[in-house]
């Protein structure tokens, strides 16, 4: 997994009223913020056919992460081994307020 990313698609979920924002089914944006928060990764849906070599993990979800304090376990390896620097994510106003 990559963490090249560093701003939202255009319709990712965690950008409120995103086109998957709004489609997906009733519940299932709360399940993927508990899993985040519990250490689960979540790779961008954009990246998702590549070789899991060339996955992406969502900006979205490291933006909302980084701004809870709670980079999950696979960002903070990532971190220690020089793959990933959160100061390089780009702040997005459309964030989704948080879900606890």
């Amino acid at each position: 997994m990559r963490f090249d990313m560093k701003t939202p698609c255009v319709d990712c979920p965690f950008i409120e009223g995103s086109s998957t924002n709004t489609t997906l089914r009733e519940g299932r944006l709360e399940g993927i913020v508990q899993d985040i928060m519990h250490g689960a990764s979540f790779i961008c849906h954009k990246t998702l056919e590549l070789n899991s070599t060339e996955q992406q993990h969502c900006a979205g979800a490291m933006l909302y992460l980084e701004r809870e304090e709670q980079p999950n376990q696979i960002m903070r390896i990532a971190e220690r081994l020089g793959r990933y620097d959160h100061s390089k994510l780009q702040p997005h106003d459309g964030l989704i307020e948080p879900i606890y």
